[in-house]
């Protein structure tokens, strides 16, 4: 008796379910205008430049990138603004890459933007980001000939990749993760367009809501490495440690870290050691013919040490002085403050710590060298 009851209760459940439904729309795939690229230019304090990039897939299609750029307040307001321009129904499930130029990331007005994407339930969370030098409505519109379309070539372009060098590759999820963290300041790649390329000229450095600095790719890499990167890029390694001018390429590096704190707020003071392994592929310098013993390598190391050790220190030093935290050293001091973490504690703190640098490097062997 029971089973019977309840089959008449799922049946009269799935009867009003299927009475209360509304008729579902569909939308026919050729009326669908995906977003595949948009990018935001600064205008003043109050408007900006919208510009969306629409892969058109029909073969009658002249262009491969369908474009629109509007003038707007309100992120929401520039949609309706395109599709107004537009014959299909924008959405942003196939989103991959937003840009905002340079003037416009150093206005401080990146946060807002992306919190608005970021709580599109059409916008995924892994999206990449990217900060132009110019313009992004430039950008999407220029006429890239040995590129078929500029949704994937910019998407390709910033991909990880162990080839490259910076290799931070922001998404949204990242940069609101660690702009919302009060041990992380975000960095984003920056790019600009060389004649019929887009470059990876360096990557911007946020101080909060703002861009402050651009840092090289090499430096990029330090930072990957004090976060406890496993597998770095190769390191690209020019020195002059008694032995002339000197220029070596170490590649296949894997990477281990140890940070330890001093736990005083008042006096703060970390060591970082690094303990780099990797394969020496590529020398050039006056011991080019020296490498193939022991003795030889063991010095050469030792030099990439103290190389290292320099460069480290140097980078860090000028972020202590910028009072930024991309790798989030402050942490080893959060975790033993007791109290409320806040975005001024850190900068207080990274503003005056002492670090020690040491650097242990293996050469586990000459690759194609010999």
């Amino acid at each position: 008796m029971s089973r019977k009851l309840l089959y008449v209760t799922l049946c009269i459940q799935l009867f009003i379910l299927a009475a209360c439904t509304e008729k579902e729309v569909k939308v026919p795939l050729e009326d669908v205008g995906m977003v595949g690229i948009i990018a935001f230019d600064y205008i003043d304090k109050d408007s900006m430049k919208l510009t969306v990039a629409i892969p058109q897939y029909s073969p009658e299609a002249q262009r491969s990138t369908q474009t629109f750029t509007v003038t707007t307040e309100l992120v929401s307001n520039g949609i309706v603004k395109i599709e107004k321009l537009s014959d299909k129904k924008i959405v942003f499930n196939q989103l991959r890459v937003v840009l905002f130029n340079e003037e416009f990331a150093r206005q401080g007005n990146i946060r807002k933007v992306l919190q608005h994407l970021y709580r599109n339930a059409e916008v995924g969370n892994k999206v990449l980001i990217a900060i132009v030098k110019e313009k992004g409505e430039e950008m999407l519109k220029y006429n890239y000939p040995d590129k078929p379309n500029i949704n994937f070539y910019l998407n390709d372009l910033l991909q990880p990749s162990i080839n490259t060098a910076f290799n931070p590759n922001t998404n949204i999820h990242d940069f609101m993760y660690t702009i919302s963290n009060p041990v992380f300041d975000p960095i984003i790649p920056f790019i600009d367009k060389n004649s019929d390329k887009i470059e990876i000229k360096g990557i911007a450095v946020f101080k909060g809501n703002q861009m402050i600095e651009l840092i090289t790719p090499n430096e990029a890499l330090i930072i990957q490495a004090i976060q406890g990167r496993k597998n770095l890029a190769p390191l690209d390694i020019k020195m002059e440690q008694g032995h002339g001018k000197e220029k070596l390429l170490i590649d296949l590096v894997e990477n281990d870290v140890q940070i330890e704190s001093n736990k005083n707020m008042h006096s703060p003071k970390l060591t970082i050691a690094l303990t780099i392994k990797g394969t020496l592929s590529e020398y050039k310098g006056e011991r080019e013919n020296d490498l193939f013993t022991i003795e030889s390598l063991a010095e050469l190391e030792k030099d990439v040490n103290k190389e290292l050790e320099q460069d480290i220190k140097k980078f860090l030093d000028k972020l202590n002085e910028w009072q930024v935290d991309p790798s989030g050293l402050s942490e080893y001091f959060r975790m033993y403050h007791r109290g409320k973490w806040t975005t001024e504690k850190k900068q207080e703190i990274i503003s005056k710590v002492a670090i020690d640098v040491q650097v242990k490097t293996s050469i586990i062997s000459t690759g194609t060298l010999k």
